[in-house]
């Protein structure tokens, strides 16, 4: 093969290379963006007080204040994580925005609950919510206050309930 030949085909392979990360580059791009488009809301601040397992994150969204007696935030469930078994003494609404998971009141079966879906949690019902054990889950939780209150914490969710409800 001629230098000449040589320095052409040495100059498509580095072409081709180039073109393939540029490619490659843009295809992680892509992805990125459309995890971060799926989103609505940023993932917050990972939420580390004892009333979660797993890895769960809140982003408030409102405070209680003279207007609303109530407070929002969209929380993110990684997959496996879930809160404790709570009471709220007035309610709560959950409007589910990503991916998959479950909802269950005490002595009930729990309920698969997926994007679109809207719960409406009466008041005292103990219950816990969160991510399936394989995809996370992004809900908006709307928390009423019943005068300053508005969760009453209880125990965690056991890994048997949890491994329970993934079957």
């Amino acid at each position: 093969m001629s230098a000449n030949v040589k320095s052409i085909a040495m100059m498509l392979c580095i072409g081709v290379i180039a073109i393939t990360t540029a490619c490659r580059q843009n295809q992680e791009q892509q992805i990125m963006n459309k995890q971060t488009d799926s989103s609505i809301f940023p993932k917050g601040e990972k939420l580390e007080n004892g009333y979660f397992t797993g890895s769960a994150y809140l982003n408030p969204l409102l405070a209680k204040d003279k207007n609303n007696d109530f407070a929002m935030g969209s929380v993110t469930f990684e997959a496996g994580a879930r809160t404790n078994w709570h009471v709220h003494p007035k309610g709560q609404v959950l409007i589910v925005t990503e991916g998959e998971g479950f909802y269950q009141e005490k002595g009930k079966s729990a309920k698969s609950i997926k994007k679109g879906d809207v719960v409406n949690i009466p008041e005292g019902v103990e219950h816990w919510h969160g991510a399936t054990a394989k995809t996370r889950m992004v809900h908006i939780a709307i928390t009423n206050y019943k005068g300053e209150e508005n969760v009453t914490w209880l125990s965690p969710v056991t890994d048997a309930e949890f491994n329970e409800v993934n079957q």
